[in-house]
């Protein structure tokens, strides 16, 4: 599919396994709502290939077929009205509080300094704020099945200010711990739990 996608420059379509396998025969069963994805960079790693994909529009599934070597569907591309019903200053305080979560995760991974441009539009930077946030694929699957910009955006806020406190004390603990040096003194500072 990777393949005939790269040289046809078409997308495809991601979905949420809700059971059944990942591979094989016997086809899983997925969410109802997905996204459409581009694929924007790839690399051949010999039998296999890495691929950096990119979401770009929600669907609801309307009819699975899956009789050819891949599953397929006929789809509904869901409207998104840009931020409607988000003010432009609501907007601009959960980018700014998201910009500074992205700051601390580069600074925790050595990369000070880096800039990441981060959307200004709301419903844009909805979805970005949603594929960085740590939490599991089923509160993510929750947050793209929300119609709604600014309810997605206010469940995000919760998220966002959670996780900035998190990557706040690590960035602490980094700061005040030589990792380098510690060797076989970690286990005095963590237990086996």
């Amino acid at each position: 599919m990777a393949q005939y996608c790269l040289e046809e420059g078409s997308e495809f379509g991601v979905v949420l396994i809700r059971e059944g396998p990942e591979i094989g025969d016997e086809v899983a069963k997925t969410h109802a709502v997905g996204t459409t994805a581009e694929i924007a960079d790839f690399r051949d790693a010999g039998d296999h290939i890495l691929v950096l994909a990119i979401g770009r529009k929600r669907f609801r599934i309307v009819q699975v077929f899956d009789d050819g070597p891949y599953p397929e569907a006929e789809v509904e591309l869901l409207s998104e009205q840009e931020g409607a019903g988000v003010s432009p200053e609501v907007v601009a305080d959960i980018r700014s509080l998201f910009a500074d979560e992205v700051d601390l995760i580069l600074q925790l991974l050595g990369f000070e300094g880096v800039e990441l441009e981060i959307p200004a539009q709301a419903d844009k930077l909805s979805y970005m704020i949603a594929a960085h946030l740590r939490i599991p694929l089923q509160a993510k699957q929750e947050l793209l099945e929300t119609d709604r910009c600014g309810q997605r955006l206010a469940r995000e806020l919760e998220l966002v200010q959670k996780e900035r406190q998190e990557y706040r004390l690590l960035l602490a603990a980094r700061e005040h711990f030589d990792w380098d040096t510690a060797g076989d003194g970690l286990e005095q500072i963590f237990s086996d739990n």
